[in-house]
């Protein structure tokens, strides 16, 4: 499977799950990351952007409860 692919599965799950998505918090992800992660919960990442992304939350899954708060105040 591709990343896009992956990150596809990914978001579809948070939309699903995301009120009972819940974990140990291990803070938010660093400056540079938030608004990267902010701007694919608003569905602004290209396709390049969205794989690069696929690939970091891979590598740091402490990732997801920022980027599932981010789609769930998207769709507030």
């Amino acid at each position: 499977m591709n990343a896009e692919h992956d990150l596809s599965i990914l978001t579809n799950f948070l939309r699903r799950m995301v009120p009972d998505v819940e974990g140990h918090d291990m803070g938010d992800p660093p400056e540079d990351v938030m608004p990267r992660l902010d701007a694919f919960a608003a569905g602004k990442a290209d396709a390049k952007e969205r794989s690069a992304l696929a690939e970091l939350l891979k590598q740091h899954p402490e990732y997801l409860r920022y980027l599932g708060k981010a789609i769930r105040n998207k769709a507030a």
